[in-house]
């Protein structure tokens, strides 16, 4: 972290490494999709999502060439959500002694950071797409996963596995990555269909590999999500759109005050909506 006397008015500094660094264990998916970012050139995003037909066929000899079988291109859209927070102090506190602190106005810019990344991993999980008066809001992942893929119900051995069989099936469980909260990790751990092989740091977090009859998954725990709801993705699905780089403009000087203005935007995109799956659990 900076210290303020590095600020000059009206400059802005890069703070994707703070953002990235604060909040590592308690905002896991945010910190996963840093690692995804690509650049955006407005604030509404598209993509296309493709499934191959089944056009194949089995040919006769010296049979005419089969009928033109369209794939589906399925056209798909979001917003990017703007996260912004002002660290102020004033001249007074900034230069009194706190324990501990040297620079009060620099650990409020780290303070800010870490409440933008847990709207952020907020709104990336549970938000929803809109565009109103000015604001963006973005879908969250859970919004964008195919209505097939949202399985509610009873958490059983039978239920998980045929959660984690629709990724197989749609033929991305080659990497699966779940964000559970530590609840339903342990209730998972209790089934006993699921076989510990190793436990790993991923992006400064802790994972944990476990083995199941549709392949390995890595389990990260992500409180965002509440105590009932988990949900798994093939990371190479999935993007992180940023228009507006995090970053830090320090605003000038007003009264016996200084003030950091922190802002980005950005938002998350499951480039195939088969690629992940939800499960929220209900009871009976």
């Amino acid at each position: 972290m900076f210290t303020s006397q590095d600020f000059v008015a009206g400059q802005n500094y890069d703070l994707k490494d703070v953002l990235i660094e604060v909040n590592k264990k308690q905002n896991p998916f945010v910190t996963f999709l840093m690692s995804k970012t690509v650049k955006a050139t407005s604030p509404q995003v598209h993509w296309i999502t493709e499934e191959i037909a089944d056009s194949a066929v089995t040919l006769a000899e010296g049979g005419d060439a089969p009928a033109f079988v369209k794939d589906t291109l399925t056209p798909r859209d979001n917003y990017l959500e703007i996260f912004a927070a002002t660290a102020t102090v004033t001249n007074t506190a900034q230069y009194s002694k706190a324990v501990g602190i040297n620079d009060l106005l620099a650990h409020e810019v780290e303070k800010k950071t870490k409440a933008i990344k847990r709207r952020m991993e907020n709104k990336f999980i549970h938000g929803t797409k809109g565009y109103s008066n000015g604001v963006y809001t973005t879908d969250g992942i859970l919004a964008q996963i195919h209505p097939d893929h949202r399985v509610t119900g009873a958490l059983t051995a039978d239920a998980f596995e045929e959660a984690i069989g629709k990724l197989y099936d749609a033929g991305v469980s080659d990497e699966i990555l779940v964000f559970a909260p530590a609840r339903i990790k342990k209730q998972l751990n209790e089934l006993g269909n699921v076989e510990f092989y190793a436990r790993d740091k991923f992006l400064g977090f802790d994972m944990e590999q476990y083995i199941t009859v549709f392949g390995t998954v890595n389990f990260i725990l992500c409180e965002e999500l509440g105590n009932n709801k988990f949900f798994a993705l093939n990371p190479n699905y999935i993007e992180m759109p940023v228009l507006i780089p995090f970053h830090a403009q320090v605003e000038a000087v007003s009264g016996s005050k200084k003030s950091v203005f922190l802002e980005t935007q950005a938002g998350v995109n499951l480039l195939n909506d088969k690629a992940a799956v939800s499960f929220e659990i209900t009871q009976a």
